[in-house]
């Protein structure tokens, strides 16, 4: 990874919008640290003025401000002298300010408008005080306070202080915060890499499998941690993800395999009949169609291939067809009165078989008529194919339950061997590939037969042993 890139990643990104967040707060707790300890340390120190001047002996007052006018600063009691404080009077609102002591840090007070003395007379229990500046252009506290000589207002004493060494205090106080803060966020720094390192651990593991995943392993499957639910969500979700990939790529190549071991045997079943009809073709012009008996053993041997031709392709255009675009009439009806329909040509098929059909009255489902006739035909003529033609028995059965339909299609044949029944629907199969051929069968009969049950929500199935005949069982849901 470039060290451009780096700058791009989920770690970089959740470190520096972590710590600008922290400098943020910390500089918003800085801000009002700065406007709280600043407003504290003013107050403080104006409370503390303001008490001085409340402490003031009376007498004091009586000898500083008695006599206004020989007052002067060298006769000022040393109760006034307050380190760092110049001292003044202003008898009434309006009046000449008097200055009883000066501090030369402090610097010469300044004057305020008489709305300022009139609210140190009117409250004299609040704390009156402002930020001014004095002839040096410096910040002053200045203390408003009202004073009372034998019961009675005697004016304002307005005390200025310099605020220097409150902002020396405040200095100190924003350093030591911003020393600390920045000791912390170097802390946070180191402290806050091994943590998100270890918490985006399962991150980079999934990124890493997914590499793997990426590379064609789609067995793989993203870990469970059970300890980050938004992790765990992510790997479930990509977990269904893959399923559902891996099932896709599955079907796509079973579908890729049935359709070449279609072409496949679709090639070689249409290959026989078309083999044989050139070899009787090849027969007739080598002069066997100048002898009457060889002629008509020719054509009827011909046409019998071609018949047997039509009918595969007839079966895999309708296979084709109902894999692309299935269309059924689906309706309701009495499947019994079907089968009563077909019960003449049933017995045409069946010859000297004996024919048995123990069907239920009423046997109400929906279906596709004309389809539903086909799979009983199919299974018939699969039927009268394996059982002999003297001996043989076949029953069709119809049952009607809470569930739905039941039609079944036995014989007394020789049974299917129990390796070839799983694939006994499988297209094409043939459990006796030889008979089958001779009767005409495309090895389609059953596979169409499962098709169209499947389209009709059903299921089929064959139960069957050797010596003992087969049992082909169709279950059709209820009517609704």
């Amino acid at each position: 990874m470039t060290f451009k890139n780096k700058f791009k990643t989920l770690r970089f990104q959740l470190l520096f919008r972590s710590l600008c967040i922290l400098i943020l707060l910390l500089l918003f707790v800085g801000g009002m640290q700065y406007v709280f300890v600043k407003r504290s340390l003013y107050e403080n120190r104006a409370v503390s003025i303001q008490s001085h001047i409340n402490s003031m002996d009376q007498n004091v007052w009586k000898s500083t401000i008695g006599d206004e006018t020989t007052n002067s600063e060298n006769t000022v009691p040393s109760n006034l002298i307050y380190p760092g404080v110049t001292v003044g009077y202003i008898k009434t609102p309006g009046g000449e300010l008097s200055v009883l002591s000066r501090d030369p840090h402090a610097g010469a007070p300044p004057a305020f408008d008489n709305q300022v003395y009139r609210e140190a007379l009117k409250d004299t229990m609040a704390l009156h005080y402002q930020i001014s500046k004095n002839d040096a252009g410096e910040d002053i506290l200045v203390v408003f306070q009202a004073i009372s000589i034998d019961g009675k207002q005697a004016g304002v004493v307005q005390m200025s202080s310099e605020t220097q060494s409150l902002k020396d205090a405040l200095i100190r106080q924003i350093s030591i915060y911003s020393t600390l803060s920045l000791v912390a966020l170097l802390i946070g720094l180191l402290t806050f890499l091994p943590v998100m390192r270890h918490t985006l651990k399962p991150l980079s593991k999934i990124v890493q499998m997914m590499g793997d995943i990426n590379a064609g392993n789609l067995n793989k499957r993203l870990p469970l941690y059970r300890k980050q639910y938004e992790i765990d969500s992510l790997s479930a979700s990509f977990n269904k993800m893959l399923e559902r990939i891996e099932t896709s790529f599955k079907a796509e190549r079973e579908a890729k395999e049935r359709i070449r071991q279609f072409v496949s045997d679709a090639s070689h079943e249409l290959r026989t009949p078309l083999t044989s009809i050139h070899g009787f073709i090849e027969v007739l012009l080598r002069g066997a169609a100048d002898q009457p008996e060889q002629k008509e053993k020719a054509l009827n041997s011909m046409y019998e291939e071609s018949r047997r031709a039509n009918k595969l392709v007839e079966d895999l255009l309708f296979m084709a067809k109902i894999d692309r675009v299935p269309s059924f009439n689906m309706e309701k009806g009495y499947l019994d009165s079907v089968i009563r329909e077909m019960e003449t040509q049933l017995r045409l098929l069946a010859k000297d078989r004996k024919l048995e059909l123990l069907i239920d009255e009423k046997a109400e489902g929906v279906f596709d008529r004309d389809k539903i006739k086909q799979v009983i035909l199919n299974l018939f003529y699969n039927a009268v194919q394996h059982t002999d033609e003297e001996t043989g028995a076949i029953t069709i059965s119809l049952q009607k339950d809470h569930e739905g339909l039941s039609l079944m299609v036995a014989d007394n044949g020789p049974g299917i061997a129990m390796e070839h029944l799983p694939r006994l629907f499988e297209r094409f199969y043939r459990a006796e590939s030889s008979r089958s051929r001779k009767y005409g069968g495309t090895g389609l009969g059953l596979a169409i037969t499962k098709s169209i049950i499947d389209n009709h929500k059903g299921t089929i199935e064959v139960k069957s042993k050797e010596g003992e005949g087969s049992v082909f069982i169709i279950r059709l849901p209820n009517a609704q």
